[in-house]
């Protein structure tokens, strides 16, 4: 028994130092086509180089023309935040995959390309979504299946090792469970007193280890119930600062629900 509560401390040892929301929670990634790209040099490797910086700031420029009229301040008629792209984490995350590539003109030579980018950033239809999300639709999600909270909250690495604790242990229990009928038909149909001392043992142990582990399996699927509301709580907060960075604009009041006002008052104030 001491073992299988070591193993089970061990798993949520695992769980807990990832259920931090990361801080790219809202971010998403698309791949841009841009058929435009024109960059000029004394060398071709020059001028496709300086294409490809062209057809990286069109698609940074894509992904972020979204945010403009939300992030940027206008005084007499000019942008003055220059750095939209920083702000919203805009960046291209692969390389470039060329399928077209001309030299029109040399000396010096131009570069026309077409290639696709992928652009990583900040999601604004992510965000709607992800901002009516509640503890109970989490809560619930677990209830149902182990570890479904957890992925509903984009902690997935916490989904996979409450299902994984969850379903194994209750799983390994039905297995020693079955074990249980051969064993004792052992113990009764023993030949000698050795063997009926040691079927006696292995009886014991499949009714002892079968118990533990369905309690085992019951008391991480309880914890999956639990972690899910607080990954909710985690990631509502993370929420609330990118809210009140990028669209302090556009006001929004969060609806706890009732699961979270029940939780809130029960939960002891350390």
């Amino acid at each position: 028994m001491k073992r299988i509560m070591y193993y089970f401390l061990a798993g949520l040892v695992l769980v807990i130092p990832m259920q931090a929301v990361a801080q790219e929670y809202i971010s998403t990634q698309r791949t841009i086509y841009i058929s435009d790209a024109i960059g000029e040099g004394a060398t071709k490797e020059i001028a496709r180089n300086n294409a490809l910086y062209d057809a990286e700031q069109k698609a940074l420029r894509r992904v972020t023309s979204t945010f403009r009229h939300i992030l940027s301040d206008i005084k007499d008629g000019e942008m003055m935040n220059k750095n939209i792209q920083e702000e919203v984490h805009a960046r291209i995350i692969d390389k470039p995959d060329i399928k077209k590539e001309e030299y029109p003109f040399s000396s010096p030579y131009v570069c026309t390309l077409e290639v696709y980018i992928t652009v990583k950033f900040l999601d604004l239809d992510f965000f709607a979504d992800e901002i009516k999300k509640t503890a109970e639709g989490a809560c619930v999600r677990s209830l149902f299946v182990a570890g479904w909270g957890q992925g509903y909250n984009r902690n997935y690495f916490g989904a996979v090792v409450n299902f994984g604790l969850t379903y194994g242990a209750l799983g390994y229990g039905y297995y020693r469970e079955q074990q249980i009928a051969q064993s004792r038909a052992n113990y009764l149909n023993a030949s000698d007193p050795q063997s009926a001392e040691r079927a006696y043992k292995k009886l014991q142990n499949d009714k002892n280890v079968s118990r533990s582990m369905y309690a085992l399996g019951l008391l991480t699927w309880a914890y999956s119930v639990w972690d899910a509301f607080e990954d909710r709580e985690r990631a509502n907060k993370v929420m609330d600062e990118v809210h009140k960075k990028y669209f302090k604009k556009f006001p929004y009041t969060r609806y706890d629900s009732f699961m979270q006002r029940m939780m809130y008052s029960t939960k002891p104030q350390w």
